[in-house]
């Protein structure tokens, strides 16, 4: 067994495991993460404003904010109610241009709909008349063969299609 020591840093850790990270200072007090994340930032601020341009810029930015935010102040102490009232009403019209682009939504969506259900029914009705066409079209391309087949004798014409005898025609083939 070994003995406990005063300032033992594993004895710390073994009461506490989650707390191995954490940096003591010397006087004993534990850093805190936030505190170290605070002083790092202090000190990255400072270097950066060794630069005159960032400095200038920092300060212009500053000027800017206490400006904006004295101006606010001042226009809050001014009139409380009234600023209140301002951005009250600014949030019922903000509110109401809210619905209005819904509503605005709503009637496109509903246009875009309709507009597709008539698609739909007008590619339906193409659809049908392309396969009414196809249909003719194979009728049309077998006549042009058969009458090709007839026109090199390769097949006689059908009954409809022969050419009447007339005794005139009879007659007139003899001669």
């Amino acid at each position: 067994m070994q003995p406990n020591l005063p300032n033992d840093p594993h004895a710390v850790h073994a009461e506490h495991p989650n707390r191995q990270f954490d940096q003591e200072t010397s006087s004993g007090r534990q850093v805190s993460l936030l505190t170290g994340m605070l002083l790092g930032a202090a000190i990255g601020g400072l270097l950066t404003l060794l630069s005159s341009s960032s400095r200038q810029n920092t300060k212009q930015s500053l000027r800017g904010a206490k400006d904006s935010v004295s101006t606010l102040a001042s226009t809050i102490k001014e009139d409380p109610s009234g600023k209140a009232s301002q951005v009250i009403n600014q949030v019922k019209s903000a509110s109401s241009i809210i619905q209005e682009v819904a509503s605005d939504v709503q009637n496109v969506y509903d246009k875009v709909n309709t507009e597709l259900e008539t698609v739909k029914t007008d590619a339906s009705s193409v659809k049908d008349t392309v396969n009414e066409a196809k249909g003719d079209l194979n009728s049309i391309s077998n006549k042009v063969v058969e009458a090709k087949d007839v026109a090199l004798g390769n097949e006689e014409a059908p009954a409809e299609h022969q050419p009447k005898n007339d005794s005139s025609n009879g007659s007139q083939q003899n001669k």
